[in-house]
């Protein structure tokens, strides 16, 4: 499954079709966890520091090719609150997902 999300993160189509559907159930869950926390947070149920942590995680990742064509396809199941939430992030200018991180990817410019 790394060798799926790294991969599928910045080039779908470097995946199978099995592959690209592993990797959308995956990004599935993802987001809905972050969806979930950020339920925690609207509601007070989270310190505002953990929060931010959250927060920078999902400003890196929304913005990575393969869950940002996740997002355009399957946004509708989640909840309207997450969708203007997300549409207001502030995109990362120096995307760190786990492709990036470990160089297995070129850093955008």
């Amino acid at each position: 499954m790394s060798r799926i999300w790294g991969a599928g993160l910045e080039d779908l189509k470097a995946l199978s079709s099995e592959d690209q559907a592993r990797f959308f159930h995956a990004t599935h869950q993802f987001l809905k966890a972050l969806e979930t926390i950020h339920f925690h947070q609207l509601n007070g149920l989270m310190d505002e520091q953990l929060w931010r942590g959250w927060q920078e995680l999902l400003r890196h990742y929304i913005a990575a090719p393969g869950i940002a064509r996740y997002w355009e396809v399957r946004s509708q199941l989640f909840s309207a609150r997450f969708r203007e939430f997300v549409s207001h992030l502030e995109p990362a200018r120096d995307r760190r997902t786990v492709g990036t991180l470990l160089g297995q990817e070129d850093h955008p410019e």
